[in-house]
């Protein structure tokens, strides 16, 4: 008599032992091996996210007088764009390279405005006030200061999902009437959302949010009702891969913050000829600007308003800063001091 279920007294199981039970019992383990790569697999699969952080360099007034206007000959953004993951990692990076470099925690803000206003206190052999933000690091070398925004901005060049808009907008009265602020600000705005939105939509199920440096309340505020503006115009949603929110940068220490502060403060020093930015924009800045057909004029970099006069102006700058010999941009800022 045959055994139903095995047993200690040597009868072997029929069910178990039989071909078709084990094919059947083969499959099904497959089956499930299939159902759980399956489950795992959408568990692992995101939406592409990326972070873009942009920043103001240079002044605008709607009045504007010549002190002003030599003062200030240019106002000019930024937005740097970074996928999330890739953010994360530099993130590490770039606070590791500044307390090998600088000696400094995190909270220590270093901005490339920063290094000029030390600079001027060289100069005139005076002390830095204790009250200034850049009063720590009075004591580094300001090459090495300059070396670490190189540094930082080299992380930024080696890596593949970063992108660079620059707008600007002449202040010289002859290149640009009397606009109110806000009129100015929605033209550069507008003009990085639709930049960041063509260069997302190739990016199958990806979303982009924009964070903005602190400015003065008032300007906050502006930048608050520019940005509803834009969003509310037309009927279908302008700019559907990035997210419809005003989201301020509150810690200025921040990585995406100081980014942004370096790529504005760089393009603006390289449109006033200024060495150090010139030698900064032509290696590691000019590779990551977004470019259309390979030109980079009206679409990474624009003038604001759209004018060919000045974007010939424009045009003509560039041409004088990428055409200058390296003697004569890779200056030492020590050795002026001294």
């Amino acid at each position: 008599m045959s055994c139903g279920l095995p047993s200690s007294s040597g009868c072997s199981s029929s069910i178990t032992s039989s071909p078709s039970t084990k094919t059947f019992l083969r499959k099904l383990k497959e089956k499930k091996r299939r159902r759980r790569k399956k489950r795992n697999k959408g568990l692992h699969t995101f939406m592409p996210i990326y972070f873009a952080f942009s920043d103001e360099s240079g002044k605008y007034k709607k009045e504007r007088t010549d002190k002003f206007i030599s003062k200030n000959p240019f106002y000019c953004r930024a937005a740097v764009l970074l996928e999330a993951q890739d953010w994360i990692r530099l993130n590490e990076e770039f606070h590791s390279l500044k307390k090998s470099m600088l000696q400094v925690g995190p909270q220590q803000e270093v901005k490339w405005s920063y290094i000029w206003s030390l600079f001027k206190h060289f100069q005139k052999k005076e002390d830095v006030p204790k009250k200034k933000p850049y009063f720590s690091l009075r004591n580094h070398s300001l090459d090495i200061l300059v070396d670490f925004i190189r540094r930082t901005l080299q992380l930024l060049n080696e890596c593949p999902s970063c992108r660079v808009i620059f707008t600007l907008t002449f202040n010289e009265r002859t290149k640009t009437k009397p606009l109110e602020i806000k009129e100015i600000l929605k033209l550069h705005i507008s003009h990085i959302l639709s930049a960041i939105e063509e260069e997302i939509s190739r990016i199958p199920e990806s979303v982009c949010v924009l964070f903005l440096n602190r400015e003065e309340p008032a300007l906050e505020k502006c930048l608050k009702e520019v940005l509803s503006e834009i969003y509310k115009e037309g009927r279908q949603p302008r700019f559907p891969h990035i997210k419809d929110s005003l989201d301020f940068e509150y810690f200025t220490q921040s990585f995406g913050s100081q980014l942004a502060d370096y790529y504005a403060g760089v393009f603006n020093g390289c449109c006033r000829l200024y060495p150090q930015s010139i030698d900064l924009f032509r290696h590691q800045v000019w590779p990551k600007i977004i470019r259309k057909k390979d030109e980079v004029l009206g679409s990474g970099i624009t003038e604001l308003p759209e004018d060919e006069k000045n974007r010939a102006s424009l045009k003509g700058i560039l041409d004088k800063a990428t055409a200058a010999q390296e003697k004569d941009y890779r200056i030492s800022l020590d050795k002026q001091i001294k």
